[in-house]
C-alpha cells in the first residue's frame, strides 16, 4: 500500500523535494554569509573553505562525497538511493556557491547579523521540513548519520545529534590546529542553529501538513492494512 501511494505521488514528491532543496540551501547560504558560525551539517565544509582557496560550495561537495564513500564502506551495498547522493553532492555545492554569489551585500553589525542568521535558520529549517515531507533522498551527511545510527542501534534523532557534535568538534580541532582559532567556523551561530533547527522543523511540521506526501486518511489506511491479519 505504501509503495503504491508513493509511486502515485511521485511527481508531487519530486516537485516538493526540488523546492525544499532550493529553499534549504538559500537558508544555508544566508547563514554562511553572515560569518558567525553555521549549522553543524555545514561546519566542516565551512572550515575547509576558511583553510583553503576553495569555495564553500566546492568544500561542501567534497565533504558530502566523503560522507557517501563512508556509507558505502560501512554498508558495502550499492543501492540506488546511495548512488544518487553523489550527484546530489554536486547540486548542493553548486546551489551554495550560486546563492553566495548573489549575496554581495556588506556585512552589517553583529545584531543584524544575528537576525540574518536566525532568518537563515528558519529558511533552511523550512526547506528540511519540505524535503522530509517529500520522503525521498537524504543529504549525504544525514544519510551517514542514519547509517551510523543503524550500525549502533540508535534512532535517527540520537545518531543525528551525535553526528552533529562529532563534526562540530572535528571542525573546531581543524581550525585550531591549522589556523590557531577553534572558533573560526564553529561559533555562536553553530550553537544557535544546533539548538533551534529541530524545534523549528517540528513547528513547521505542525503548521504545514500539506507538504507531506501522504495525507492523514491515506496514512490511516496504510496503518490499518499493516495491522490487518493475513
Amino acid at each position: 500500500m505504501t509503495d503504491t501511494i508513493k509511486n502515485r505521488n511521485l511527481p508531487k514528491r519530486i516537485c516538493f523535494y526540488t523546492f525544499g532543496v532550493i529553499v534549504m540551501y538559500f537558508g544555508v547560504a544566508l547563514s554562511v554569509k553572515v560569518d558567525i558560525g553555521v549549522a553543524p551539517g555545514s561546519v566542516i565544509a565551512y572550515s575547509l573553505s576558511k583553510l583553503t582557496p576553495l569555495t564553500v560550495g566546492m568544500c561542501t561537495t567534497i565533504f558530502q562525497i566523503f560522507c557517501v564513500l563512508v556509507q558505502l564502506a560501512i554498508t558495502r551495498r550499492f543501492t540506488l538511493k546511495l548512488i544518487l547522493q553523489f550527484p546530489l553532492a554536486y547540486v548542493f555545492g553548486f546551489l551554495l556557491d550560486f546563492y553566495l554569489g548573489l549575496m554581495r551585500f556588506e556585512l552589517p553589525g553583529v545584531a543584524i547579523r544575528l537576525l540574518l542568521l536566525v532568518a537563515g535558520m528558519i529558511i533552511f529549517s523550512l526547506g528540511i521540513r519540505i524535503i522530509v515531507g517529500a520522503d525521498m533522498l537524504l543529504s549525504p551527511p544525514d544519510g551517514l548519520a542514519q547509517t551510523l545510527g543503524r550500525l549502533l542501534g540508535w534512532p535517527m534523532s540520537k545518531s543525528k545529534l551525535g553526528f552533529d557534535i562529532v563534526v562540530t568538534v572535528i571542525a573546531a580541532m581543524l581550525t585550531l590546529i591549522l589556523a590557531g582559532n577553534a572558533f573560526l567556523a564553529a561559533n555562536v551561530g553553530t550553537v544557535i542553529c544546533a539548538a533551534g533547527t529541530g524545534p523549528i522543523i517540528g513547528l513547521f511540521t505542525k503548521l504545514l501538513p500539506f507538504f507531506d506526501v501522504q495525507d492523514k486518511k491515506l496514512k490511516q489506511k496504510t496503518a490499518a492494512s499493516k495491522n490487518t491479519p493475513a
